[in-house]
């Protein structure tokens, strides 16, 4: 008990005194010795900046110039053993750390001590590196320069425009033709120095489509360059070669295909005539094109006619060619042995064992139709008219003048008094006219009068015709 009065009978002021920061702020030592302390750091920091450093402004471009006779002669610069240097500074690096490759101008001159090219390859020459300042700092020296020396290779410029080879390889399914690719550039323009230009032969697409093609089909494909050794060019950018198309978007079309028959129209066949003496070759042809197309073909008919009347039996075998007509909007791929196209028909007709005879026909044969009338009538001036028929060997020499009828068809024949030659058909009635025919054409001269005295001289021959057309035909 006595200890805790002895503790507490102390005196307040010699109490324990605590520590606080804030007073330390406001105690003037303290204040001095930090500003100190500031002073220093800044001097340094100062001193530090404002010191002479060397620096190095690296990757700086190198532009190229030409000397008046090179540019004169046609000369380029192509290429270079540098684009770029590296520059050396020494000055304060308060104005050296700013400097970036924009404030600098590199140039190195092409000056050849001859303009003379060979031809087969580009030149080189050695050319000094010159540095100019550029920006606003100037307070800094230029050290050095790495290369101070630089090789630039030089030509003339040619360019030539070659037309792109089509070496795309496919196949089409069954039922399908293979069209020809489609380029979206026929040309390309290819430029650079002489001496590489030179060395360009031709240039190609190449491309192998995968599988048989049942539609078409899009391709991207680079355009490729060979050289004169036939060896394809592949480091062109080594060459400095460039081209105004690199790349072809190529179509490789296919398209269905339909085979149809080749139909000749004849004029004048007789009946009997057979099927197996008429040749057609080829006797259909292959066409391809959209199915729409292709839906609307069912046969090529010739636009040529072969007419019996022009043919001669004297021969035992004509033919006749003609240009194959094509449908619209569709393509002939008919090819022959020897794969080359067919453009042509040949026809072809056996005469072998027929002749032709000459007969006249009798008046009584001869009859004008759609005469004038009223009062114009029509009579033919001549009375009999000889005519060639064509046949088999044993039916045409039984035929006689009156095997054959004749009609004077005055329908678009000016009523006007006079004579006048008219077109004649000539026909064989009953069955020998199913296997014999009549050769040429034939007209009649044709006197136009009075009716009164036309008919009076008509009687006679009316009757006759009359009679002979209502008659039985002989075999």
């Amino acid at each position: 008990m006595n200890m805790r009065k002895s503790n507490e009978e102390q005196p307040a002021g010699r109490q324990k005194r605590k520590f606080r920061l804030s007073g330390l702020i406001y105690h003037n030592s303290f204040v001095l010795a930090c500003s100190f302390l500031a002073a220093l750091i800044g001097w340094f920091i100062t001193a530090a900046g404002s010191s002479d450093l060397n620096r190095t402004v690296y990757n700086v471009p190198i532009q190229f110039t030409m000397s008046a006779e090179a540019e004169a002669d046609g000369l380029r610069v192509w290429g270079s053993s540098y684009q770029t240097v590296d520059i050396e500074v020494s000055g304060s690096t308060m104005i050296t750390s700013k400097l970036t490759a924009e404030d600098f101008e590199v140039t190195a001159a092409l000056n050849p001590t001859s303009t003379k090219l060979t031809g087969n390859t580009t030149q080189k020459a050695a050319a000094q590196v010159h540095v100019a300042k550029k920006s606003t700092y100037s307070d800094y020296e230029v050290v050095s320069i790495s290369p101070e020396e630089i090789t630039l290779e030089y030509d003339r410029y040619k360019e030539v425009s070659l037309t792109v080879e089509n070496e795309i390889s496919f196949t089409a399914g069954t039922g399908f033709y293979p069209g020809t690719p489609v380029l979206s550039a026929e040309k390309v323009t290819i430029s650079g120095p002489e001496s590489s230009v030179n060395k360009i032969s031709r240039a190609a697409v190449v491309y192998n489509v995968d599988g048989a093609l049942r539609e078409n089909k899009e391709l991207s494909c680079p355009i490729r360059l060979y050289g004169q050794d036939g060896q394809e060019i592949v480091d062109t950018a080594g060459m400095y070669l460039s081209m105004d198309v690199d790349t072809e978007q190529v179509t490789v079309p296919v398209y269905p295909k339909k085979t149809v028959p080749v139909v000749v129209t004849m004029a004048h066949r007789p009946a009997q005539f057979s099927d197996s003496r008429i040749t057609v070759e080829p006797a259909s042809i292959d066409l391809a094109g959209s199915a729409e197309a292709l839906g609307a073909v069912s046969e090529i008919r010739m636009d040529n006619v072969i007419d019996f009347a022009e043919l001669d039996p004297g021969k035992p075998s004509q033919s006749f060619q003609f240009e194959i007509p094509i449908p619209q909007n569709t393509r002939n791929i008919t090819n022959n042995s020897s794969n080359t196209a067919i453009s042509q028909v040949t026809v072809t007709i056996n005469l072998n064992g027929y002749k032709q005879q000459t007969v006249t026909v009798p008046e009584s044969n001869i009859q004008v139709i759609n005469g004038p009338g009223g009062d114009l009538a029509a009579l033919p001036i001549t009375k009999t008219l000889e005519v060639t028929l064509a046949g088999p060997e044993a039916q045409v020499q039984r035929l006689t003048g009156d095997s054959v009828m004749v009609q004077v068809d005055m329908s678009n024949v000016t009523a006007v008094t006079g004579n006048v030659d008219v077109p004649a058909t000539v026909t064989i009635p009953g069955s020998s006219g199913e296997a014999c025919w009549v050769l040429g054409s034939y007209t009649m001269a044709v006197t136009i009068g009075s009716a009164d005295e036309v008919m009076a001289q008509l009687e006679p021959q009316q009757k006759s015709f009359a009679q002979v057309a209502a008659a039985p035909p002989s075999d």
